[in-house]
């Protein structure tokens, strides 16, 4: 069975790793122009037994059939065309790998009908099966195009990025492209890294519509652009990965967009461009902070590698709250600078070991919002504009003022069960609430709060009549200010 059987039983952890992205599995290498000369096509279909799942209410053979004789009619009447099929013929085979028509001229009509009579049934060869192109080839003159269409991953413990690369070295004349049918949040990386090798695109397609418009972009051999540029993301030293959109620059024209992976295959991601001058953004995956980064009016010339390295390796923010000098409970949030995007968040409490709070996060500007757990009336403090740098700490400490309010409530010296609403003076907010009960461990009912004036509401729970009294008092910094209100 495929790779995606496989996820279905344990791929809980895969779906949430690459959730975090979507985006990044639709990521592709750039061509050029497309040439009207006459086309060197092979073909190489997955045809395992995961090609009888559906997509969108169709079987994917059943829609890999349609779109591949569609493609046949866009070809020009001069093309040579073969087809190799993989996982056809037996269950668990994984030398299930059969050329159906070599290469030879496109008979638009016979290649229909063997197209037609492909039966999914096994695995996924995907190595061996590229392999088998390339021999196929090896002798031409002529420059071979070598489309993959694979709805899952090796399931031959092949590898075929090194086969693609190896063949690159034999001197062999080809561009292979991929294209993965419904892969969904699987980690592509390895397909990726075989269409780079072999200087072609790597295309997720999603549904028929995805699946025509990959197959005619890469059915006619793409005018290779001169230019190169590399992008290499790292964090600590070691790859990150990260996606790669490139711009031409100034613009939001996009000519280029990718995704690096933390393999040394596809990190550094190579992009053929045009010469000129791009804008690059490189944005990571599975870190928190200032994710994004931004070259700008990078210039590339013909027959150049221009290489860019973007380092992610975080620094560490330091938060240390206090209260009447002493080390205090507080939320901590941690926003991407000027935005309410929250990129961290965590709690001092009293210990040293927690307090301050640390986070590791990547190097940008940072807005810190401290929030006391020990003072009543949601008292917030804000950092703006924080800096945070690689490799490097940056300490933030904020002091906390409060007194203490105890209210308490008798009757004829008995204790006496009461609600009590504090409102701070000059704000008119109410700031905190309780109830005494008529218990010494309640009564008075003590609150924390910021140094100020307030007004002090308390009304009898069972009293007749259920009287109620106002107070005013004065809390200060450091003090505990005690109000027994006799009914």
């Amino acid at each position: 069975m495929k790779s995606k059987n496989k996820k279905n039983a344990n791929g809980v952890g895969l779906l949430k790793i690459f959730a975090v992205f979507f985006i990044a599995s639709h990521f592709v290498s750039p061509v050029g122009a497309q040439n009207d000369s006459p086309t060197n096509l092979l073909l190489i279909l997955d045809a395992s037994g995961s090609m009888w799942q559906k997509v969108e209410g169709e079987f994917k053979i059943v829609v890999a059939r349609k779109v591949l004789k569609d493609l046949l009619g866009e070809l020009p009447a001069d093309s040579k065309v073969g087809l190799i099929a993989y996982g056809h013929r037996k269950k668990a085979d994984c030398a299930d790998i059969e050329t159906i028509v070599p290469l030879a001229a496109l008979d638009k009509a016979a290649l229909g009908q063997k197209i037609d009579a492909i039966d999914p049934k096994g695995k996924t060869p995907i190595t061996d099966a590229v392999k088998a192109a390339f021999e196929s080839v090896r002798s031409k003159e002529e420059e071979t195009t070598i489309i993959v269409v694979s709805d899952g991953l090796e399931t031959c413990g092949g590898a075929p990025c090194e086969a693609v690369e190896e063949a690159k070295k034999a001197g062999i004349k080809f561009v292979m492209h991929v294209i993965g049918f419904d892969l969904g949040k699987e980690n592509v990386s390895e397909l990726e890294c075989a269409a780079q090798a072999g200087g072609g695109l790597y295309l997720s397609a999603n549904n028929a519509a995805e699946l025509f418009d990959a197959l005619k972009k890469t059915a006619v051999t793409p005018e290779v652009p001169p230019g190169r540029l590399s992008v290499k993301a790292t964090v600590n030293g070691k790859l990150e990965d990260v996606g790669v959109r490139v711009f031409k620059a100034g613009t939001k024209e996009e000519v280029a967009f990718a995704r690096t992976y933390s393999s040394p295959k596809t990190n550094p991601r190579i992009f053929p461009v045009p010469e000129g001058r791009y804008d690059v953004v490189v944005k990571a995956i599975r870190l928190k902070g200032d994710i994004s980064r931004t070259l700008k009016n990078v210039e590339v010339k013909a027959e150049q590698i221009v290489e860019k390295e973007v380092d992610f390796t975080p620094g560490e923010l330091s938060i240390k709250v206090t209260r009447n000098g002493q080390l205090s409970d507080a939320t901590v949030n941690v926003y991407k600078a000027r935005t309410r995007e929250n990129v961290a968040r965590g709690r001092t409490y009293t210990s040293a070991n927690s307090n301050p709070k640390v986070f590791k996060i990547t190097p940008g500007e940072y807005d810190v919002i401290i929030k006391s757990v020990e003072i009543s009336g949601g008292i917030e403090h804000r950092f703006d504009g924080v800096a945070v740098e690689a490799g490097a700490k940056t300490e933030q400490t904020h002091e906390f003022a409060s007194g203490t309010l105890k209210i308490g409530a008798v009757k004829n010296g008995n204790l006496v069960d009461v609600t009590v609403h504090v409102t701070n003076v000059e704000t008119g907010k109410l700031v905190a609430k309780g109830r005494t009960y008529a218990t010494a461990k309640t009564n008075p009912r003590t609150f924390e709060l910021s140094p100020g004036k307030y007004r002090v509401r308390v009304g009898a729970v069972k009293l007749q009549g259920r009287p109620r009294k106002e107070v005013e008092v004065t809390v200060e910094t450091g003090k505990i200010v005690e109000q027994i209100v006799d009914f």
